[in-house]
């Protein structure tokens, strides 16, 4: 394509035209009609060009286009205008004169100073533009809104929830959602439609809020990404700032309630200014018909938007294609608030088609934008929707059946991590268990250390409420003729839904099939942890509270900054750190009540050689071949058949009874094994830390390249600390190929306490132990060190909390009972946890692993002894609140007794 490119002379100050500068260009025509000429080739390209005086020193100072022919100045006979696009300012003013002294224009033969619109190559047009640093604007493309019509919006689903959430941002108590005239369904009469003269399907959403007026159509939906609703959002998450600076939420609160008061309790859902591309989603056509109170008429604002869907290969930009907005007489009954808005969509999308199944699932999704079971205290939501499908007449009825849950949750979480909360167990009548409830307080953020390690830091997704129901997917806990479906709704809907301001913003299923809390992965691991379809829950969030929450740009979930991630770790804790005891403790209390299944190897060993020693018997003592008590019939009719089967049956249990041997070696092996894993986790954690700072303090004293005492003695430290974590290492290889020897309990309790005395100190924990008495026993000494590791390191993660003032650990030995009372202050063992202490797979912390009083309970038997929980206040350390624990040796041997 030839570019037509002109230098325009323009004098900033002072012209004798009636030039506007960047607006319109004015010239004489009449007498140089040669300048006139020059404007007849369109579209125009020119450079603004201001001579001097001197005409040496003149410079270039703009670009812009023309795309319009000139017309006739009406004032001035023989002068002339031209209209002036998308001037754009130079940076820099360019001087005619190049830096080696010659004129820019010296070498085009268009070039005459005299002339004051003169042609100009397109090179040195743009060579001119570049030095003067043009200032350059995006501009979007009218095919634009298709981009994001499918790009933001993720489904047609979603496309009508945005748009049903728009009306809850206009303040709407209600919305209705038509879809009618669908090709796909079969027909009705033609009088069931509201418009049966548009081409199918037409989706009408119609809601009875404060409407637009002209100004909000123009400045608003006309405009993509609007601030209109963001300028409010980013209010109120600047006076949040400013109120926690200040340590003052007075402010704040008020600016709040005067938001709500202003907005009907409401703050808007949407912040991204997407919502109209939905529209483009959902069909070809548009009109809009809108109404604020008070006027006599409606807006409409009619689309088609295959207008700017343009494939011609030339762009068009998005502001150039025109949009009408007219006005008429009112087409509906506007109700009480006399004002509110009707979206006709229509003329459907290639590729979609609504089908009973969408419908449904569209049907399920509006009805469950409302929360089920909000936070009591929060105030009702005054928003419904509703779908209406003329074609589908039995929409509405829909099967909600859902048993009593097993189980029933509800908490409130506050700024700080805090949760209060209640934990109902309801058994059918079935089970033969009995109901019970759990009110309680905790601290979420000690379940969680590894993200709160000293909870300096709070929480960034604010205060939320959370209500789950649960349930064992499984008779008889859900029986009955409709247990399938429930069971295939739990499959399908189960998890999570998050609401804000009791709006449905993220739907469980969602949740679900992203495996946001990391519940798939664990549950297919390990089959008897929770997972999305056990539970229906929902969690709430206010905007005012949970500012930093904030919706991704394609509506399918939130965005994951820091407060997502929070929000997530503390959902978390509540279900794997606290839930899943009582889910699992329950299960398991009700497997052993109902069944008598031995799993205990030992056992399973010990009951084979009982039975292979009564076939023994009856083989050597029986008369088999007469079977005068007919026991033997199972065995065969045939005498010498039934006591070779016999034979075989006595062989088959000894060789039973070597592979129990086996398995038992193995769990003993793996055990141990888990032992060792367990305590060198958390030194490799340790040792981890220490290096690195090591390396880096090394890095710094090589870079300063001089003497640096203090990072020396750091390095010292450091060096310290690393040795104290492979001391602790070195024992504790309790495998079975350690040999047993006498040593006196005070060796390893002071072993274990040297390995802790630095980070007690750091944690300001005071280990209370004096040697004054003292016992031998007969064993393996890295098996009972970490036996007392595991009760320091649990001790260790309990007291580093703010929550307690004194923290201690306090060791008596028994000398004459040969026992050892451990005992700390902090919150004790949880009930969810006290049934199955001994357990493997119990903890509150957050990952859990439930192996450290377990594998301590294993090493104590397996050398005769035993360690137990004490609850009666008649034996516990009267002044330590927290967990105490009895080491019991009375049976384990010393020396003297082999």
């Amino acid at each position: 394509m030839i570019r037509n490119c002109l230098v325009l002379s323009q004098y900033r100050e002072g012209s004798e035209y009636n030039d506007f500068i960047g607006k319109f260009y004015h010239f004489p025509g009449n007498k140089n009609k040669s300048y006139l000429s020059q404007f007849q080739h369109l579209p125009i390209e020119f450079v603004y060009y201001e001579p001097t005086a001197n005409d040496g020193a003149g410079e270039y100072f703009g670009y812009g286009t023309i795309t319009k022919k000139p017309f006739e100045d009406k004032r001035e006979p023989g002068q002339f205008f031209v209209e002036i696009d998308e001037f754009k300012p130079f940076n820099t003013p360019v001087p005619l004169k190049n830096t080696d002294g010659f004129i820019r224009e010296k070498s085009s033969p268009h070039y005459n100073a005299q002339n004051a619109v003169r042609k100009i190559s397109a090179d040195l047009l743009d060579e001119i533009c570049l030095d003067g640093e043009i200032q350059l604007n995006f501009k979007a493309d009218a095919h634009l809104i298709r981009v994001l019509g499918e790009q933001l919006i993720a489904s047609e689903k979603v496309g009508i929830l945005e748009l049903i959430k728009n009306a809850y941002d206009a303040h709407a108590s209600e919305c209705t959602v038509r879809i009618e005239n669908i090709p796909t369904l079969p027909q009705v009469a033609q009088e069931f439609y509201s418009y049966p003269e548009l081409q199918g399907p037409v989706i009408i959403i119609e809601d009875n809020g404060t409407g637009m007026s002209k100004e909000a159509i123009e400045h608003g939906w006309l405009r993509p990404a609007s601030t209109i609703k963001t300028n409010i959002k980013e209010q109120i998450k600047k006076e949040r700032e400013a109120a926690l600076k200040s340590g003052s939420l007075a402010q704040y609160n008020s600016l709040i309630a005067e938001l709500k008061k202003a907005n009907k309790n409401r703050i808007p859902l949407g912040e991204k200014g997407v919502g109209r591309f939905a529209t483009h989603r959902l069909g070809q056509f548009l009109t809009i018909k809108t109404k604020i109170a008070g006027l006599s008429y409606e807006y409409v604002l009619e689309l088609d938007w295959n207008k700017f869907d343009n494939y011609s290969g030339q762009g068009t930009d998005l502001q150039s294609i025109g949009v009408g907005l007219k006005r008429q007489p009112l087409s509906r009954n506007y109700g009480k608030n006399d004002s509110g808005t009707q979206i006709i969509i229509y003329g459907g999308r290639d590729g979609f088609d609504w089908s009973e199944e969408k419908i449904y699932e569209l049907n399920r999704s509006i009805l469950q934008l409302n929360s089920p079971h909000p936070h009591p205290d929060a105030l009702k939501s005054l928003f419904q929707a509703t779908l209406q499908v003329p074609q589908l007449p039995d929409l509405g009825k829909t099967n909600d059946f859902e048993p009593t849950a097993t189980f029933e949750f509800a908490g409130l979480v506050d700024h700080a991590g805090k949760m209060d909360y209640t934990l109902t167990f309801t058994p059918p009548a079935s089970v033969p268990m009995s109901s019970w409830t759990k009110d309680e307080t905790i601290n979420l953020l000690n379940s969680a250390k590894s993200i709160w390690p000293n909870k300096n830091r709070l929480p960034e997704c604010g205060p939320f409420f959370v209500h789950l129901r649960l349930w064992y997917r499984k008779a008889p806990w859900v029986d009955g003729p409709e247990s399938k479906f429930f069971m295939d709704r739990l499959a399908q809907y189960g998890g999570i839904s998050i609401y804000r301001d009791g709006i449905n913003i993220f739907p469980a299923e969602w949740g679900a099939q992203t495996d946001w809390l990391d519940l798939s992965k664990k549950h297919i691991k390990q089959g008897w942890r929770l997972s999305y379809y056990n539970m229906i829950g929902n969690i709430e969030i206010e905007q005012s509270a949970n500012i930093t929450l904030t919706d991704k740009t394609d509506r399918q979930g939130l965005l994951e900054n820091q407060a997502y991630h929070d929000l997530k770790q503390l959902i978390k804790a509540i279900i794997e750190g606290l839930i899943e005891n009582y889910w699992t403790g329950t299960r398991d209390e009700y497997s052993e009540l109902m069944s008598k299944v031995v799993r205990d190897p030992k056992m399973l060993k010990e009951y084979t050689r009982q039975a292979a020693d009564i076939n023994k018997k009856i083989s050597e003592n029986y008369p088999i071949t007469d079977d005068p008590h007919e026991i033997l019939g199972v065995l065969g009719s045939n005498p010498l058949e039934r006591e070779e089967r016999l034979i075989n049956l006595t062989r088959s249990l000894k060789d039973l009874q070597k592979s129990l041997q086996l398995i038992e070696e193995s769990q003993e092996m793996l055990t141990e094994q888990a032992g060792y894993g367990l305590a060198i986790a958390a030194s490799v954690h340790e040792i981890n830390k220490i290096t690195s700072n090591f390396f880096y303090s090394i890095n710094d004293i090589l870079k300063k390249d001089s003497f640096d005492k203090d990072k020396l003695t750091e390095l010292r430290e450091s060096s310290s600390s690393l040795r104290t974590e492979l001391k602790r290492l070195a024992p504790l290889r309790a495998l079975r190929s350690e040999k047993r020897v006498e040593f006196s309990i005070s060796r390893p309790i002071s072993y274990a306490i040297s390995v802790f005395t630095s980070r007690f100190a750091k944690k300001n924990i005071k280990i209370e132990y004096k040697a004054i008495e003292d016992f031998n026993v007969y064993a393996r000494f890295g098996a009972v060190v970490q036996i007392f590791t595991n009760l320091l390191d649990n001790a260790l993660y309990w007291l580093d909390s703010p929550d307690f003032e004194t923290k201690t650990v306090t060791i008596n030995v028994d000398a004459k009972f040969r026992t050892v009372l451990f005992a700390d202050s902090g919150p004790g063992i949880h009930d969810s946890i006290l049934p199955h202490l001994f357990k493997p797979g119990y903890s509150l912390k957050i990952p859990r692993s439930g192996l450290g009083l377990y594998i301590s309970k294993y090493y104590m038997q397996d050398m005769k002894g035993d360690i137990q929980l004490v609850a009666n206040p008649k034996y516990r350390i009267s002044n330590m609140p927290g967990a105490q624990f009895l080491l019991d040796f009375a049976r384990v041997q010393d020396a003297k007794e082999l």
